[in-house]
């Protein structure tokens, strides 16, 4: 067995212990395409989210992959991590600390590495629409592409949306856009996915991501999308 089947097995077995495991929540997402013939391709990505929410803290975790490959080489791979703790002193405001790292082998940044604060504010709370805006300040370390790598270290200003529209009591669409500004260079970030039961606590996630680097090493895209098809199991309380 290869290492990304026994990846998907070894997820695959912790669900049943995760989804016990109140107040814990999240989702497991998982994506494979494969092909063969004239040409030779395979495709995997991955996302995994974990929530911790406790009277007025609430703590998330999150995490993606994707790796491509066409007759043997690699035409794509990027890995994210991010975590975030809010406490919220109103029923509407709350203040948060985030961590996020990006690595991505063919984009314009390389890798990259941000923290922040800032305050948070729940404009809609539902049941049908959610909408949390977010600003704040950090730092950000950052290494370009190109040969000689550059890096930059430097304070940053954040702003982040998160909105939900819950369309049936099955159905949900989703968009996430975050934007860090420094000297060296503004990122942005825009998410937008939708995501169907297909029975249970399982769903089908149909989602397209555009990522923008106003700074660009030579021979790479400023602009970068993802679009991909995953199925998801959910456990946990309802994350909303």
């Amino acid at each position: 067995m290869n290492v990304k089947g026994f990846t998907v097995l070894a997820v695959l077995g912790l669900l049943p212990a995760m989804a016990r495991a109140a107040p814990w929540s999240g989702d497991v997402a998982v994506g494979y395409l494969a092909t063969t013939g004239n040409s030779k391709t395979s495709s995997l990505n991955g996302k995994f989210s974990l929530v911790y929410a406790q009277e007025r803290w609430k703590n998330t975790f999150g995490a993606s992959a994707i790796n491509t490959y066409a007759d043997n080489e690699s035409s794509a791979e990027s890995y994210t991590a991010n975590e975030q703790l809010d406490y919220n002193f109103t029923p509407r405001d709350y203040a948060f600390g985030a961590v996020e790292w990006n690595k991505d082998l063919f984009a314009a940044i390389r890798e990259r590495t941000s923290e922040t604060t800032g305050y948070g504010r729940h404009l809609l709370i539902g049941p049908v629409h959610f909408l949390d805006l977010e600003v704040g300040l950090g730092a950000r370390q950052q290494q370009t592409n190109d040969v000689p790598r550059q890096r930059d270290d430097e304070f940053i200003g954040r702003g982040a949306l998160k909105y939900r529209w819950a369309i049936t009591q099955t159905t949900s669409l989703t968009e996430a856009l975050k934007i860090e500004s420094g000297n060296s260079n503004t990122y942005s970030e825009s998410a937008t996915a939708l995501k169907l039961q297909i029975v249970g606590s399982l769903f089908t996630n149909l989602s397209y991501t555009i990522k923008n680097n106003t700074q660009s090493a030579p021979d790479t895209r400023k602009t970068d999308t993802e679009a991909a098809v995953t199925v998801s199991y959910e456990f946990g309380k309802d994350k909303t």
